[in-house]
């Protein structure tokens, strides 16, 4: 009789691994499939936000550097980095600006000093960005310091930039 009970103990003992070892095998699947999930979602965060920065940079680069002799083109460079309601902002506020800038010959050469994502989401970003630009006219030069935040949002899967306003 001992030998029935211990070999019916046996046969137990082994299904009752055999199914700890299947709820493992699960969980470890589970556990891999979510991990990988995680990882594919923070490579196109990571991909969005230096996308982001990237047209923030850009656009704060071509606002900044343009010359008297070449503002039709600069218009141009700078309305392609824009929404189509910003856009339509900017040229509204370039026809007053243009005349000036060509009659006072105006020169800005500008950089980006440094800039950062403040708030990102799959389809809106906030980026921070610090520029510097030397303006020369035919009256005097001066120099310029920017903190903007630039409003970004995507359109036909492109951040374009929708605002920007002085931070102080």
């Amino acid at each position: 009789m001992r030998d029935a009970t211990a070999s019916g103990l046996s046969g137990r003992t082994g299904w009752l691994v055999l199914a700890l070892s299947l709820v493992v095998l699960v969980a470890a699947l589970v556990v891999g499939a979510m991990s990988l999930r995680a990882a594919t979602d923070a490579r196109a965060a990571d991909g969005d936000r230096s996308d982001a920065v990237r047209v923030a940079e850009q656009f704060t680069a071509e606002v900044n550097n343009y010359d008297a002799e070449t503002v039709e083109a600069y218009q141009e460079k700078v309305g392609d980095l824009l929404t189509t309601k910003f856009r339509a902002e900017f040229e509204q506020a370039m026809s007053d600006i243009v005349t000036q800038v060509q009659e006072a010959q105006m020169t800005s050469e500008g950089e980006v000093l440094v800039s950062g994502v403040s708030s990102l989401d799959p389809d809106s970003a906030e980026v921070l960005v610090v520029a510097d630009a030397a303006v020369t006219t035919v009256f005097d030069q001066r120099n310029r310091h920017f903190r903007w935040q630039i409003s970004l949002v995507k359109v036909d899967d492109q951040w374009r930039v929708d605002d920007f306003v002085p931070v102080l």
